[in-house]
């Protein structure tokens, strides 16, 4: 397999490496690649867009499709209102060649080290230094699966959200589908739907917050952006009042299910199983025959082995996306600057404020407002 330097215009020794090709990664290389900073992106998929095109097949985003664009480009007109994760991929892959954004498929990181001043990234096709690194890979890579499924019984069938593609993947019967946000109340939506037989549950762990997806006829995210809430910094009061709400549900296609009868809600947390029984911190139980699990991922980045990078448990440490680490960077991370830093319209102006102390770093002029930059 041939190394970095061995692939044209990809040396082994860049200003800036970018670990990840999603969304979070191409956004960072148009800014990048406007600046004139030399740079590549490594990415383990095959394709860009592989990272959607693997979630489950009826995949829908929850923000409407002029809120789901980079800088740069806009979806095409022929996307859907909410973009299937088909088109959301295909716009991704679109995006890299349009900004010929040099992107190396195939490549895992396994370990991101620090030489003098440079870092150093140990590859699947060999190593790269740079002076400066920027995460991209985002805070969904590795399913967090409670301890308590291994105490169901095998005859339990048990899955991941992440390795879900359609309902024939879980058997009839009861399902319990674990977990209080979009995800879960989108596939316990399509569980109940596919077979009236079917008794869906969707057990959260408080009582779900359902936000309506228009308000007077406008998507509910222009009311939000023209407040300024959507982009409201992560410390402001309007910021930490959502924070603490919990994830919000667009859309009450779940909320009028339960109300048809359609699927069962229980609010409690999961603490305990017994054989084919779910047991919730309420003291009742629910027995199953299959579970679902909608409980996230866990933060994990054990390639970045570079001392002072992250916390005791793991966790990135930065403030803003800037590590105390100078010259290393982390983009994509929810609540990283603003209240939308989670969705794709956040990368637009996380990016660019990360600019400037990367370019800082790198002994560049930073941007200025008269540079084309706008998202």
């Amino acid at each position: 397999m041939d190394t970095l330097d061995q692939q044209a215009q990809r040396p082994d020794r860049v200003d800036v490496l970018v670990v990840g090709g999603g969304q979070a990664g191409l956004g960072t290389g148009y800014r990048l690649r406007e600046a004139g900073v030399a740079f590549v992106i490594v990415d383990d998929r095959a394709r860009t867009g592989d990272v959607w095109r693997a979630r489950w097949r009826s995949l829908v985003l929850f923000t409407p499709r002029r809120f789901a664009a980079l800088p740069g480009l806009p979806l095409p007109p022929s996307t859907d209102f909410y973009p299937t994760r088909e088109q959301l991929a295909d716009y991704l892959e679109r995006y890299a060649a349009a900004h010929a954004l040099p992107v190396v498929h195939g490549t895992r990181v396994t370990a991101i080290t620090r030489e003098g001043d440079d870092f150093v990234a140990e590859t699947s096709r060999g190593s790269v230094r740079a002076r400066a690194v920027v995460i991209a890979t985002g805070p969904f890579q590795y399913p967090r699966v409670p301890r308590v499924g291994a105490r169901l019984d095998t005859s339990v069938a048990q899955l991941h959200s992440s390795a879900y593609d359609c309902p024939d993947d879980l058997p009839h019967g009861s399902i319990a589908v674990v977990g209080g946000g979009n995800s879960a109340a989108q596939l316990a939506v399509e569980l109940a739907d596919s077979d009236p037989a079917r008794r869906v549950t969707m057990v959260a762990p408080q009582q779900p917050w359902f936000i309506p997806e228009r308000i007077l006829g406008l998507t509910v995210y222009w009311p939000l952006k023209l407040l300024g809430i959507l982009s409201s910094p992560a410390e402001s009061r309007i910021s930490r009042y959502i924070h603490s709400r919990g994830d919000g549900i667009l859309g009450i296609e779940a909320k009028r299910a339960v109300r048809a009868g359609r699927l069962a809600l229980r609010t409690s947390r999961v603490v305990d199983a017994r054989a084919r029984s779910l047991v919730l911190a309420d003291g009742s139980t629910l027995e199953v025959d299959a579970v679902l699990w909608c409980t996230g991922f866990r933060t994990h980045y054990p390639f970045v082995q570079v001392e002072g990078a992250l916390t005791e448990h793991g966790a990135p440490l930065h403030e803003g996306g800037v590590s105390p680490v100078a010259g290393l960077y982390w983009i994509g991370l929810p609540w990283q600057r603003r209240l939308d830093s989670s969705i794709l319209h956040g990368i637009a102006a996380d990016s660019a404020d990360l600019l400037e102390p990367l370019l800082q770093h790198l002994g560049r002029v930073p941007a200025t407002a008269s540079d084309t930059m706008e998202p």
